[in-house]
């Protein structure tokens, strides 16, 4: 069987995906609050550009990885090539024609949520994957011996919460 029409498919969904999550942030996040006196700080520049772009990738992942073909889902490489595809190709396009780059923030950030958003949205996948399963169903041969979502999510949450209490306490406002 192809791999070519899946892929495509897949990489459709995520580009629709993206581009929608894109648009709604845009107008309704950064377009109304996201004002140069509120953009002065990076906790307040954390949570109105770059935990929105964290959504946007997962949300993005989690579509191009849903609609892969359970046959394609098996490999490894398509897996990953599915849930990759449009989140680098978006960060690749970023970095292209973003003029506005500042400092090391405008370069790693973008990384960052890219790569947490790709972790949350493979980890929602395979929490939603455990549950389609069933108790009577076999486990999927091709994952054993891996860590599961739930041991992803254990390092997200505490990462997440550190980054909160930053936040909160102000620490992070002094790294900019």
């Amino acid at each position: 069987m192809s791999v070519f029409f899946p892929l495509a498919r897949s990489r459709v969904a995520g580009t629709v995906v993206h581009l929608a999550v894109g648009y709604l942030v845009s107008r309704g996040l950064v377009g109304m609050p996201a004002t140069d006196a509120r953009l002065d700080r990076f906790g307040r520049r954390l949570g109105l550009l770059h935990v929105p772009a964290v959504l946007a990738a997962a949300l993005t992942v989690l579509a191009a990885v849903r609609v892969l073909p359970e046959e394609q889902r098996e490999s490894r490489t398509l897996y990953v090539s599915a849930a990759l595809g449009v989140p680098l190709g978006a960060l690749c396009y970023g970095y292209a024609v973003g003029s506005q780059v500042v400092g090391i923030e405008g370069v790693v950030m973008p990384v960052v949520a890219v790569a947490t958003g790709t972790v949350v949205g493979l980890g929602v996948d395979r929490l939603m994957e455990e549950g389609d399963s069933g108790p009577t169903a076999a486990p999927y041969l091709r994952r054993d011996g891996g860590a599961t979502a739930t041991e992803y999510l254990g390092v997200i949450v505490p990462a997440a919460a550190v980054v909160a209490v930053l936040v909160a306490a102000g620490v992070a406002g002094g790294i900019t």
